[in-house]
């Protein structure tokens, strides 16, 4: 693999990214949100029509947050409105940088009573950029990144605004841990809401699956809270239902004794093996024990052309011993180019994939769940898939702990499929955007009709495949909406509408 494509997976962390898609493109905001005369500022309600926030309106609302109120004039505003994904460039009117619940009611209340378009920004790294919008308010829960561990509980509450990193740091000081992706810079929320996938997920669930109770700000901007005892159908809806029902200001999620290392690696192999080795990875991942995931990447390029380059990623929990010996029969049957397994501290695992909080690429992703790795498919992935050294290809292993939970136990009702197939591509230039996502989109052509059905985090989707998606739990989210966001306030997200 050359090395603009190492870099690219570096600051992607696609690799694990496990953690945030579909679609729409929202009205365009031209320029920056203005003055409309008087000091007011323009700005763009929930139906895409022009309107204008008074002065006094904004002065009132930043007077009663305890956090900070940015507009276009503040000299933070371009960093402020800066998300993970370098394609999305939008300039909100207001950005409410909160410092905690009652920040976020207030926000809430504001746009609900002006109808103005809303972007919620948690850890900023959602892939097609729902965190941020042109001419509304963001709610920006960024300063929110609390995290307190009760180790005799194994319970950890987190502000809506932490990273995984903040949550892995303080729980591993005691040698616990939860499901919660593979890039420490990505946030809790959009992972906890969408579903989120990581390395412990085959042993322990996904990340709502661990979600205890959660705070909730309605689109009434009320407080609720949200557990299996209090309010039960909102906290199904969140488990998988993404942002649609509010704003989550703080989770609490269960902990599982984990670390502080596991045993953790990659294998990689030169070109002539890959068909092989790909071979013998999908019947290995089929019958791996829940205490093991094993991830792919393919990528094309570096000194043999577009020769197929594999790496696996390997992470289990549990005894090391008992570890290598499961995975010996892996490491022998194709022998690998590389084998990089061995002893990694967790929360160095966890940072493995990262780059920078604000990445330097433009990043598009298309995806979908495959039940099994079947020759068909390793053939479209060798031969008509990916054949541009820009796009990258990853297999995301599932099943185990995530299939043990029923298809309408939650929001999320892909729960049965081995693995997520991932198209990706990061390129700097944004000239490159619309060719580049066009490549994107040549290869998931040849490969999505092997998929059914995607995970939200990670997709881009029109409106009828995010209605399909959620499958038997479409109407019982459909009258959760209507009932408690009947305008459809929180709708930059794979939206559930109050209507069917």
């Amino acid at each position: 693999m050359d090395t603009k494509r190492r870099d690219f997976c570096k600051a992607t962390l696609i690799g694990g990214a496990m953690a945030a898609l579909p679609a729409a493109h929202w009205r365009s905001f031209a320029a920056e949100p203005a003055a409309s005369g008087g000091g007011d500022i323009a700005a763009v309600k929930l139906s895409g029509e022009p309107t204008a926030i008074s002065a006094l309106a904004v002065k009132e609302f930043a007077a009663n947050l305890r956090g900070r109120l940015l507009t276009a004039s503040d000299q933070d505003y371009d960093q402020a409105r800066r998300v993970w994904n370098k394609m999305i460039d939008r300039r909100p009117a207001l950005i409410a940088r909160c410092s905690g619940a009652a920040d976020v009611a207030r926000a809430v209340a504001f746009a609900h009573d002006r109808e103005l378009l809303v972007a919620v920004r948690g850890g900023g790294h959602s892939f097609p950029g729902y965190s941020m919008c042109n001419g509304g308010l963001v709610i920006d829960l960024s300063a929110m990144r609390g995290v307190r561990v009760d180790p005799i509980a194994k319970t950890a509450r987190v502000a809506g605004g932490a990273w995984l990193g903040d949550l892995d740091w303080e729980s591993q000081q005691y040698r616990l841990a939860t499901p919660m992706g593979s890039v420490s810079n990505t946030g809790v929320a959009g992972l906890t809401l969408g579903g989120g996938y990581g390395w412990l997920s085959r042993s322990y669930g996904l990340a709502c699956d661990n979600l205890i109770s959660g705070d909730l700000i309605t689109a009434d901007a009320r407080l609720q809270r949200v557990s299996a005892a209090e309010n039960p159908e909102l906290f199904w809806a969140l488990r998988g239902g993404g942002g649609n029902f509010g704003v989550v200001s703080s989770f609490e999620y269960r902990l599982h004794p984990v670390g502080p290392q596991v045993l953790a690696g990659n294998l990689s192999y030169a070109p002539a093996q890959t068909r092989d080795a790909l071979e013998y990875y999908g019947q290995f991942a089929a019958r791996a024990p829940r205490e093991l995931a094993v991830g792919l990447e393919l990528a094309r390029g570096g000194d043999e052309g577009d020769a197929a380059h594999l790496t696996l990623k390997v992470c289990f929990v549990g005894d090391p011993r008992e570890g290598a010996r499961l995975l010996q029969p892996l490491r022998t049957a194709v022998k690998p180019l590389e084998d990089s397994i061995r002893m990694l501290d967790y929360v160095k695992l966890q940072k493995q994939s990262d780059g920078p909080p604000l990445s330097d690429y433009n990043v598009y992703v298309k995806g979908g769940y495959v039940a099994e790795l079947t020759p068909a498919l390793i053939d479209a992935l060798l031969n008509d898939a990916g054949m541009d050294p820009l796009v990258g290809i990853e297999l995301i292993h599932c099943g185990a702990a995530i299939a043990d939970v029923a298809p309408t136990a939650t929001a999320l009702a892909h729960r049965r499929e081995l693995f997520q197939l991932l198209v990706l591509a990061g390129w700097k230039d944004s000239a490159d955007n619309e060719r580049n996502r066009a490549k994107v989109h040549a290869a998931w052509d040849k490969l999505s009709a092997f998929t059914s059905g995607f995970y939200v985090n990670l997709n881009n989707a029109d409106q009828k495949a995010v209605d399909d998606n959620y499958g038997p739990n479409r109407a019982r989210l459909t009258a959760l909406k209507k009932r408690y966001d009947p305008d459809n306030l929180f709708r930059l997200n794979a939206n559930i509408r109050p209507t069917i």
